[in-house]
């Protein structure tokens, strides 16, 4: 007990000894370092232990999470930390569940009988060059601690670029940090090349939140801003291109990217103006190409262009037609099937490959030959003569191969909508654009579009990722998993940018999400939080984020830290 009076007597002389006359804190003064326990800065970041005495006239400012700094005053130095712990002492050595204050009562005790305090959690150190340095240097005791007042302050503590790919604004608790000057601080991907040899796009992006938190909104203003773009190709001699935006939609959610956003006020435009934000429609820049299945269904926009599945893509990638219910060996059979078909018959239809599997000839070849055994001639028999690929491959004009052209083309957005296909279709459709687009990146394709594509830098977003990239391993997803986790390795070198957009992280393949660099976090389960890559700081709060509030995990950005996206939507939502 003695003890603890002493502990107290001592916060009390360190922590009230006056700044001024007075004795009375500024405006953006909320405490001072004390040493209840220690005061500590260690490598280990268990060992770092810094407490700030929050006198009775403070104690409201403070919250979870709120960024500090602390001047050092013998150094020209200063501590930028965030708040990571608020507690109370008692400021007497009774404890309230001895028999005296049960035998007093309740209501004879106040806030005042107790000493509040913050443990912060040193982020980092700001330097006279107005550098970011690791944290080295102690605060004294009773040092002033205050709350962030500048955009350079926050800027250079969380390590943030001045510039480059606008994703919302730097928050605390879901609100906007306000500087002196009450303005909001931007918070940017880097976007050039020059200042860390990549931008950031090209390292792959993860937006993942659960239903209703935004994703969508979020994902149509992330984009917008990459439009009109230049990247230098690093294997074309560094040739300047602008990129070909290539959008999976399976909601129909991106075709009115098109137009402006009629509710986009004056002084919203000003605040975009001023952060260098690129707002308004793509206009004719963007085409949106609905697959035909059997006959043309989609009606999901005013303006469109149907196209149709090839046959002959199958050629390049036999797994089209394998389906989920083929085994390793019939699958190698059904690459030999198809390999020999097309070497017979180059432009081969799919009609034709059917009566290329049923003529009794080609089963007496094989029999003859023993490239494939009987038996799983005959399964392939079954398993390739199915409805949906009927409907499917060959229905007319306008084949994907023919609009290669102007599907890949530089500075536009090509958004495939696939709401209208039946499951069975929308995958065949999605897995034969995918593929297109990992062979020739990986130059694999030494075709016409595989060239085409070659040319310039391809952002290829998959809404509803799990479906395509997901942790099932029928023969069909380890082919193409495997194709992106090769792609995705290469994408600075072949400027292929991944945005994976998902509610259901968890079921992403885990290789695919270890290629991604930056992951932008919605509201979330905790579970879900974790196995998509949350900062262990965050997993348990983003149960909690209301719609637009996320967390940005960009290790090769800045530190991770919570942003609040715009309210609005930069283009039609």
């Amino acid at each position: 007990m003695a003890d603890q009076v002493e502990l107290e007597r001592k916060l009390r002389i360190q922590t009230e000894t006056p700044t001024g006359e007075s004795g009375a804190l500024g405006p953006d003064e909320i405490g001072r370092i004390c040493i209840a326990e220690e005061l500590s800065i260690a490598t280990e970041e268990k060992k770092t232990h810094i407490e700030v005495y929050l006198p009775e006239e403070k104690r409201n400012e403070l919250a979870l999470g709120d960024y500090v700094v602390i001047p050092l005053g013998y150094k020209d130095y200063k501590i930028f930390a965030s708040v990571e712990q608020l507690c109370y002492r008692k400021r007497d050595a009774l404890d309230d569940m001895s028999e005296v204050h049960v035998f007093v009562g309740a209501y004879r005790l106040s806030e005042d009988d107790y000493i509040e305090t913050a443990i912060l959690n040193p982020i980092s150190m700001i330097g006279p060059e107005h550098q970011a340095l690791e944290v080295r240097y102690i605060p004294k005791p009773n040092t002033i601690v205050r709350k962030v007042t500048g955009e350079d302050e926050v800027k250079i503590g969380l390590d943030i670029p001045d510039s480059g790919i606008f994703l919302g604004h730097v928050a605390v608790n879901g609100e906007p940090i306000q500087t002196r000057q009450n303005q909001y601080v931007p918070y940017y991907l880097i976007n050039d090349e020059k200042k860390t040899g990549d931008p950031m796009i090209f390292m792959h992006v993860l937006i993942a939140g659960m239903s209703g938190r935004g994703k969508t909104h979020v994902a149509k203003n992330f984009l917008r801003q990459i439009v009109g773009s230049v990247y230098p190709m690093e294997r074309r001699g560094g040739e300047q291109r602008k990129p070909c935006i290539v959008i999976i939609d399976p909601e129909n959610e991106y075709w009115k990217m098109r137009e402006d956003n009629p509710y986009l006020t004056k002084e919203a435009q000003e605040m975009l103006f001023g952060h260098g934000v690129q707002f308004g429609g793509v206009k004719e820049k963007l085409t949106v190409y609905a697959a035909v299945e059997g006959e043309p269904r989609y009606s999901g926009c005013p303006k469109y262009t149907n196209f149709t599945i090839p046959f002959a893509l199958v050629r390049d990638f036999p797994y089209l037609i394998a389906g989920g219910e083929l085994d390793e060996n019939q699958y190698v059979s059904l690459v030999q099937l198809v390999r020999d078909f097309f070497y017979q018959s180059e432009h081969g239809t799919y009609r034709e490959f059917l009566e290329f599997v049923d003529n009794p000839a080609t089963l007496e070849m094989y029999k003859q030959n023993g490239r494939i055994h009987p038996a799983t001639f005959q399964a392939l028999q079954r398993r390739v003569d199915r409805p949906q690929f009927a409907r499917v491959f060959d229905q007319g004009a306008n084949s994907l191969t023919q609009l290669y052209s102007d599907i890949f083309a530089e500075d536009v957005i090509s958004v495939f909508a696939t709401k209208h296909l039946s499951p069975d279709a929308e995958r065949i459709v999605v897995l034969a654009i995918l593929s297109m687009i990992a062979d020739a990146k990986l130059k694999s394709a030494h075709t016409d579009w595989g060239k085409r594509i070659e040319k310039f830098p391809i952002v290829l977003v998959v809404d509803e990722a799990h479906r395509y990239f997901t942790k099932d391993q029928t023969q069909q997803d380890r082919i193409i998993v495997d194709k992106f986790i090769k792609a995705a390795k290469q994408g600075r070198k072949h400027r292929l940018a991944l945005v994976l957009i998902t509610q259901s992280p968890q079921d992403v393949n885990e290789t695919v999400l270890a290629q991604i660099s930056t992951r932008i976090l919605l509201g979330m389960e905790r579970e879900m939080a974790e196995l998509a890559g949350a900062p262990p700081r965050y997993q348990k709060v983003l149960p909690y984020f209301e719609r637009g509030r996320m967390v940005v995990h960009a290790p090769d950005n800045s530190k991770p830290l919570e942003l609040r996206g715009l309210d609005f939507c930069v283009v039609m939502h």
